[in-house]
């Protein structure tokens, strides 16, 4: 059925999938490590008493003792919707598709949905085994349609994900799409919501946008909410990366749908979080960080208010991280940290207070999320309040700490500045591709991918 380049880059794939097997980390979940420090330990009195605090956590690099990895429960949801059709994206998703077949073991469980304004179960959730060949034809065997169903698409990926679960493995849902849903629901906040459901029934959502006309908010939203990985696959050679590096992160999964838990004491307000989603339960705040791998390293800023007239430390509140493990599916809740910060009079001393390295993350994070908002106004063609944004942006910057970071993030937003200028027509292709690139690498530094 293959042609011989088809069937050497089989031999390539399989090397590919021995040595991830072979250096994957065990399957036992490694115990994360949590880190919680204060932009300043010291908060100004009288003043507005505002406050960030950076919470970092790190799945430790295992050493690797042994050849077993987490068994994979995958469902691979692929747009075969008439759009799919141009610039030949729908190739480019089968190309992904049989690299991923061919880097799954016997042993993992495999299920592909296609979808255009109907959905179709190709392969229903079950063991690769002895059916690569058999997975190869169906691939093949897909063609464009009509209009694009993605709602019910992620529905029976999550269905076929759900049938597919067992103890000890790794459970998620892969959307491949142009993302421009115009059937069943297509609303991104109904879309986030119901992906949000998902992880708390053991299923992360991963998310690939493919070409340069995709809805990367859809993709990110619906990511964001599962859980998940949102990767921007703008030409065959970012599948392919892509979908390597996805299995490779499925492969060395330390922890399931990690959740940083912060709970505050009395006269202590809680604000936001740069660049990231929360909710409220109860009197605690929960920011949701999706799946862990070995290594993996996760690092938030969350704004507080804390009020007080009377000099002295003052305990703000504590951090608790809680996620479930891979190999038994339990909830693992880590040890409280809590966190402290002392109100002072003198500013000096306040001065004295601010922790250089957290202020340069934050900076370049803040500079990130600006440079994301400053692409969507370009993208609406409001380019002066674009620039406007991009010039906050590194005004942050220079108030930074100097470091290589800061540069590059300077560098970074003035060089889109300038690009800006040459973009004449938001709708041209080159365009397209440029807003598509520079918000994906401002994702990818948020996420610290």
């Amino acid at each position: 059925m293959k042609s011989k380049q088809f069937g050497k880059r089989i031999v390539t794939l399989v090397a590919t999938a021995a040595t991830l097997a072979l250096f994957a980390s065990c399957s036992a979940a490694a115990n994360l490590v949590l880190d919680v420090r204060a932009e300043n330990r010291r908060v100004l009195i009288p003043g507005p008493g505002d406050g960030t605090i950076q919470i970092q956590v790190v799945a430790p690099d295992l050493p690797v003792v042994r050849t077993e990895r987490p068994r994979l429960n995958l469902a691979l949801v692929i747009d075969r919707s008439g759009s799919m059709a141009e610039a030949r994206k729908l190739d480019f998703v089968k190309t992904a598709a049989h690299q991923l077949v061919d880097m799954m073991g016997t042993d993992d469980i495999l299920s592909i949905v296609a979808y255009d304004d109907q959905v179709q179960v190709p392969w229903p959730s079950q063991r690769v085994g002895r059916n690569r060949e058999t997975l190869h034809r169906l691939i093949e065997g897909l063609y464009p349609g009509s209009a694009t169903y993605l709602s019910g698409g992620l529905e029976e990926g999550f269905r076929q994900a759900k049938s597919g679960q067992r103890r000890g493995y790794v459970n998620r849902v892969l959307l491949l799409s142009d993302g421009l849903a115009n059937r069943g629901t297509t609303n991104r906040g109904e879309l986030r919501e119901r992906a949000a459901e998902m992880p708390e029934r053991g299923v992360s959502v991963s998310t690939f946008g493919v070409g340069n006309d995709f809805d990367e908010e859809l993709m990110t939203m619906v990511a964001g909410g599962g859980g998940g990985n949102y990767r921007y696959l703008g030409d065959p050679e970012r599948i392919v990366a892509a979908l390597e590096g996805e299995f490779h992160s499925a492969s060395r999964t330390s922890a399931v749908d990690v959740e940083i838990i912060i709970r505050l004491k009395r006269d202590c307000r809680f604000g936001s979080v740069l660049g990231r989603e929360w909710r409220r339960d109860g009197d605690s705040f929960v920011i949701r960080l999706g799946d862990l791998s070995a290594g993996e390293r996760r690092t938030v800023f969350a704004n507080l208010n804390v009020a007080g007239e009377r000099p002295g430390v003052k305990e703000v509140g504590d951090v608790v991280i809680r996620y479930r493990d891979p190999a038994t599916s339990k909830t693992v809740i880590g040890s409280s940290q809590a966190f402290f910060l002392e109100l002072v009079r003198d500013e000096r001393s306040y001065r004295e207070g601010f922790d250089r390295s957290v202020q340069e993350k934050k900076a370049v994070a803040q500079s990130n999320v600006l440079v994301q908002d400053a692409a969507r106004l370009a993208d609406q063609g409001r380019k002066e309040e674009a620039r406007a944004t991009l010039g906050r942006a590194a005004a942050g910057l220079a108030a930074a700490p100097p470091s290589p970071a800061v540069a590059a993030s300077m560098e970074q937003a003035n060089e889109y500045g300038r690009s800006l200028d040459a973009m004449k027509d938001m709708n041209a292709p080159a365009a397209r591709a440029a807003q598509k690139s520079i918000k994906y690498k401002a994702y990818e530094t948020l996420q610290q991918r």
